[in-house]
C-alpha cells in the first residue's frame, strides 16, 4: 500500500512539474464558442493574447502569459485569455487581427486598448518603420496603441499595470454612461 502512494505522489509531481496539472492561476482559452460571451460579461474586463503556434515572436513570449495569470490572481473583474488564431480564425477575423502576437483589452463586450510594449517600438526603430504602415509586414500589431510602458520589453509589471489601468479607464467610463441615462 505504501508502494502505491508514492508512486502516487511520484506521479502527482512529474505531472505537476510539466504542467500537466495547472499550478498557475487561469488562462482561459477562448474559441469561436466561447469568445463572445465571455468578453461580453458584465463588468468584466479581458486582457486577451492573440497567437499562432508556428510565431516565433509568440514562442518568444514562453511563460509569461501564465505569469501574468498568476500576477492577476486576486485582481476583481480582470480575466487573462488567449486564443490560438490557428484553431479560432472566425474571432481573429472578427476583432481585426493581422499580426502576431496581439494583445488586447475588452470590457462588457467592446476593445477598449490593446498593448504595445517597448519590445514593439524597439522593432519599428530597428528596422526604421512606420507603424502604422509597415508593422504588419514585420509579424508585429502596427496600429498606434494608447499606452507605451517604459519599464522594459514583455514584463509582467508593465502588462498589469496596463490592464489594471485599461479595465478602470473602461469601468469609470461604463459607470458614466450609466449615469447619464439615469
Amino acid at each position: 500500500m505504501r508502494s502505491i502512494s508514492c508512486f502516487l505522489l511520484f506521479i502527482f509531481i512529474i505531472l505537476l512539474h510539466d504542467g500537466i496539472i495547472a499550478s498557475r492561476a487561469e488562462v482561459i482559452t477562448l474559441t469561436p464558442d466561447t469568445f463572445t460571451d465571455k468578453v461580453k460579461e458584465k463588468d468584466t474586463a479581458w486582457f486577451v493574447k492573440f497567437c499562432v503556434p508556428w510565431c516565433k515572436h509568440c514562442k518568444n513570449l514562453g511563460s509569461l502569459w501564465e505569469d501574468l495569470g498568476a500576477a492577476m490572481e486576486g485582481e476583481d473583474e480582470i480575466e487573462i485569455g488567449q486564443v490560438d488564431c490557428s484553431t479560432s480564425k472566425p474571432v481573429c477575423t472578427q476583432v481585426d487581427i493581422h499580426s502576431y502576437p496581439t494583445f488586447k483589452l475588452f470590457y462588457d463586450g467592446e476593445e477598449v486598448a490593446k498593448y504595445q510594449d517597448d519590445y514593439m517600438s524597439h522593432i519599428f526603430k530597428q528596422y526604421k518603420l512606420d507603424s502604422d504602415s509597415y508593422g504588419s509586414k514585420c509579424g508585429i500589431e502596427a496600429q498606434s496603441m494608447r499606452h507605451k510602458p517604459s519599464s522594459g520589453p514583455r514584463d509582467i509589471e508593465s502588462l498589469k499595470a496596463f490592464a489594471l489601468n485599461e479595465a478602470e479607464k473602461a469601468a469609470s467610463k461604463a459607470q458614466l454612461d450609466k449615469d447619464g441615462e439615469l
